[in-house]
């Protein structure tokens, strides 16, 4: 790992050079206080201090809806795509590339998934440190740092960016505009120390996850579940937004007139009642209880067994959006009392 500085009214610079090579996409402003990731066209247009997008960047990599394969007339299937130009991802904080690290192990389980795969392997990302708002709970789910996934990242400081470059393509990428880049001064490591620590005390959103796995399997009965399904109103909404969230559907989209077929891969979300239902009409996760109780023990207890970690990188996003309000904090201070 390498470690430079890049003056920050050098960024726009930085980053034009990146799009003359790849295809990159930065982070936009859409709403009042709504972000999302688009295809970059002018520096005035990136957002550099927002604290999240509405949809994470899994969607760049994995979809919401895609064609997996389609069939002809005369049963020949044809599983080509388009060859997509490699992309670089500007602008991820640490809970996001903590999220696409949870997708790559989610997609490799019993193999690689070839569709998730194909457009991941033409990505490169740029990470970007952040500062914590009240709904914040990376520092609890251990995912406010990333030491892996990213390619390049830029800690804020007052006047520079303190640049990690990780990996042989992050590297491509400085040699691409080299004479932007500086060896750190002993002042700006030192200011770099301090910000560390600056932002580390401003987390006011915390979580006690310790042996969380086993309290929830313990309080699997707990009325608590019952209550808080009384309150949910089933949306998906939570799901959708989750960085980490990775159920699909598979169905088969037929073209009568034409004689060909499709095979569509979409989100779909282990909330809604449909999700467990299987042929002959046994749903697995029938009841509301059942199937808001599932949601935690998955994120906490089922990933976590399979793969070493939690799927949650406390982004924040599923509190923030949650139409009635329901906060993962409380439900888990509530299984604890």
């Amino acid at each position: 790992m390498l470690f430079f500085t890049l003056k920050k009214d050098r960024l726009p610079e930085f980053l034009d050079a990146v799009d003359k090579r790849y295809k990159l996409i930065v982070p936009e402003q859409k709403g009042e206080k709504t972000y999302t990731f688009r295809q970059y066209t002018e520096f005035s247009k990136v957002s550099l201090e927002f604290i999240r997008t509405i949809i994470p960047p899994k969607k760049l990599i994995f979809p919401p809806v895609e064609k997996l394969f389609s069939v002809d007339k005369e049963c020949r299937i044809d599983a080509s795509h388009e060859d997509e130009q490699f992309s670089v991802i500007f602008g991820l904080h640490p809970c996001d590339l903590h999220g696409i690290e949870i997708l790559d192990k989610a997609f490799s389980y019993g193999g690689r998934d070839t569709s998730y795969w194909r457009r991941r392997d033409k990505v490169g990302f740029i990470g970007l440190s952040c500062l914590p708002d009240k709904y914040c709970l990376c520092k609890s789910m251990h995912t406010d740092f990333i030491e892996s996934v990213y390619d390049i990242f830029l800690y804020t400081l007052d006047d520079v960016y303190m640049v990690s470059v990780r990996t042989a393509l992050g590297d491509d990428m400085l040699r691409l505009s080299p004479g932007l880049f500086n060896k750190p001064t002993k002042e700006e490591i030192l200011e770099y120390k301090e910000r560390i620590q600056i932002r580390d005390s401003m987390f006011t959103r915390i979580m006690d996850t310790t042996n969380l796995a086993d309290l929830l399997t313990l309080e699997y009965k707990n009325d608590i579940w019952e209550e808080y399904s009384k309150r949910c109103l089933f949306c998906g909404s939570c799901v959708m937004v989750c960085p980490t969230c990775q159920c699909f559907d598979v169905y088969d989209s037929p073209d009568v007139i034409a004689g060909n077929s499709c095979r569509i891969r979409r989100w779909d979300a282990c909330m809604r009642k449909d999700y467990a239902l299987v042929t002959g009409g046994h749903n697995f996760r029938g009841t509301r209880p059942e199937r808001f109780r599932f949601r935690y023990l998955h994120k906490e207890t089922g990933f976590g067994e399979m793969h070493g970690k939690a799927s949650c990188t406390g982004c924040g996003r599923c509190s923030e959006t949650c139409p009635a309000g329901i906060d993962m904090v409380e439900v888990v201070r509530r299984i604890r009392e």
